[in-house]
């Protein structure tokens, strides 16, 4: 996967606001390289055979995604982030963060739970 420095610089940005934050720097990295929402949500898509029940390609050329199951969607994700009382309302603002920073954005003709990877990340 090639990403561009603006993306990586992005991450860098974002890191600090994007799953609800609270630790400190050095503790968020102590055990584990940090992840990304829209990095976990890739990871999701690239496994379809675990996972196409609750998040679906549709369109992977252009990066387009369908989120089917928003809560296992939500729960899978405070799950890898230890926070167990992650749900889709939370979720679903980190990804409204992706769009002031060109990482995700809603398609040409919104849909609901449907969203696109912009450039820098596909």
């Amino acid at each position: 996967m090639k990403i561009s420095t603006l993306c990586l610089v992005t991450d860098l940005v974002l890191d600090g606001n994007s799953d609800g934050g609270g630790k400190r720097p050095n503790e968020r990295n102590s055990s584990r390289q940090t992840i990304h929402l829209w990095e976990f949500l890739k990871e999701l898509l690239m496994q379809p055979s675990m996972y196409s029940n609750c998040i679906r390609w549709v369109n992977q050329e252009k990066g387009i995604f369908k989120i089917e199951n928003s809560t296992r969607v939500a729960k899978l994700w405070g799950r890898r982030k230890n926070r167990p009382a992650m749900n889709y309302d939370k979720l679903s603002r980190s990804i409204r963060q992706y769009y002031k920073k060109n990482i995700i954005k809603k398609t040409e003709h919104s849909k609901r739970l449907v969203y696109q990877f912009c450039h820098c990340v596909l």
